[in-house]
């Protein structure tokens, strides 16, 4: 984990859950799929942004991992 890791994964939670806070089951899912699908255009680095140095890709692909993880853990029931 970065050192960038827990502040974005603050961020993500609190973007995350008040996104879906009151939302049901299939609106959920929705929006779910919906991050998921911006995270893999983002993700695709050598095409997006296909003459960036090689640095760029592997900081990208980091970040995207991260804000992944992130959004997993929020999503993620809570330990009883």
């Amino acid at each position: 984990m970065s050192p960038s890791a827990v502040p974005l994964q603050s961020l993500i939670r609190q973007f995350v859950l008040g996104r879906t806070e009151g939302l049901d089951a299939a609106s959920v899912a929705a929006f779910v799929a919906g991050w998921s699908a911006a995270l893999d255009v983002v993700g695709r680095s050598d095409l997006t942004v296909p003459g960036a140095p090689p640095g760029v890709h592997a900081t990208i692909a980091q970040v995207v991992r991260e804000i992944d993880a992130a959004r997993r853990d929020a999503l993620a029931d809570p330990a009883p």
